[in-house]
């Protein structure tokens, strides 16, 4: 529930107001929320994508810029998971949008991503294309920073790879994680088991994302990404949103509109998580770190963290 005084800020900001008994008025300017402002943006670069299918094995489709010697730096690797039957083309606002910025996106294009495997395998992947002759990835690749972010099931399996490859992964970003009640059987996961996950045991900055929509008040609640939170031992951040472009934010708001989703209003800080964790952007930093971190002063994020 969004607290009342929050809902006070937020009209005081946008409307004059005549206060009574008094013959001046109040006249707030709109908050201003520098990191999220920038960084939902589009990026400064081009991108382009294609679908790399190994024999039988694995299907991915990768982001990227198109031209990486453009960039002047090497390209940090975002390994993504799918929720629950949904494939990466449902999500192609977020994932262009991270490739605009220079980071280099591989996503699994299977539909149950809960054990993790998949998202690592894609992670290799890549690091292996930095070093492979012909590739066009070759020598384009910043392979010691590595961030695994996933969506429902796929942030599940996001945290997995954090904790069963911690040398590889250097960040982690989910958007609704969901409750450990929702763990169970699928094609990726033979054992309930395969899709548990621990998030007392990750090592890296994590950022836990979330909404006060309905579907997620009993899939992923900001109690329970609350719960995920506080069980980090490290650096740490959670985002609840409460609207995106004016609309109720919930569970799939990440995915594209054509899908029913919304997700420009979250574009701004997972793209400066990333900036932040893998590229040390001192333009992303003040809205996870700093005396007055940006994401939980925002009033579109009440109940927002830090540590």
């Amino acid at each position: 529930m969004l607290r009342s005084s929050s809902i006070l800020v937020a009209a005081l900001s946008v409307v004059p107001m005549q206060l009574p008994g008094l013959q001046v008025s109040v006249n707030l300017s709109p908050p201003n929320y520098p990191v999220q402002t920038e960084f939902a943006q589009p990026g400064p670069f081009a991108t382009t994508s294609r679908t790399v299918t190994l024999g039988n094995s694995a299907t991915y489709d990768v982001f990227y810029p198109s031209n990486y010697a453009a960039l002047g730096f090497a390209s940090p690797i975002v390994t993504w998971g799918n929720g629950t039957n949904a494939v990466p083309g449902m999500y192609t606002t977020l994932l262009s949008h991270f490739a605009s910025y220079g980071f280099t996106v591989i996503a699994t294009t299977l539909t149950n991503t809960g054990s993790g495997r998949e998202i690592d395998a894609a992670a290799h992947y890549l690091v292996d294309q930095d070093s492979t002759a012909g590739s066009v990835f070759d020598g384009r690749l910043d392979t010691s920073e590595v961030a695994a972010v996933g969506h429902s099931q796929g942030a599940t399996g996001a945290v997995r790879v954090a904790t069963m490859d911690p040398t590889l992964i250097t960040s982690l970003m989910t958007f609704s994680l969901p409750n450990a009640f929702w763990a169970g059987t699928n094609p990726d996961c033979p054992v309930k088991a395969d899709c548990e996950k621990d998030t007392s045991l990750l090592t890296q900055p994590s950022f836990f994302i979330s909404t006060y929509g309905p579907l997620d008040a009993f899939i992923a609640s900001p109690s329970t990404e609350r719960a995920y939170f506080k069980s980090v031992k490290g650096h740490a951040a959670m985002g609840i949103i409460a609207t995106s472009q004016g609309n109720l934010a919930d569970h799939s708001s990440v995915q594209d509109t054509d899908v029913k989703g919304d997700p420009g209003a979250e574009l701004g800080y997972a793209t400066a998580w990333l900036e932040y964790t893998l590229r040390g952007d001192p333009r992303a930093a003040p809205a996870f770190s700093g005396p007055h971190p940006e994401l939980p002063a925002n009033i579109n994020w009440p109940g927002s963290k830090v540590k």
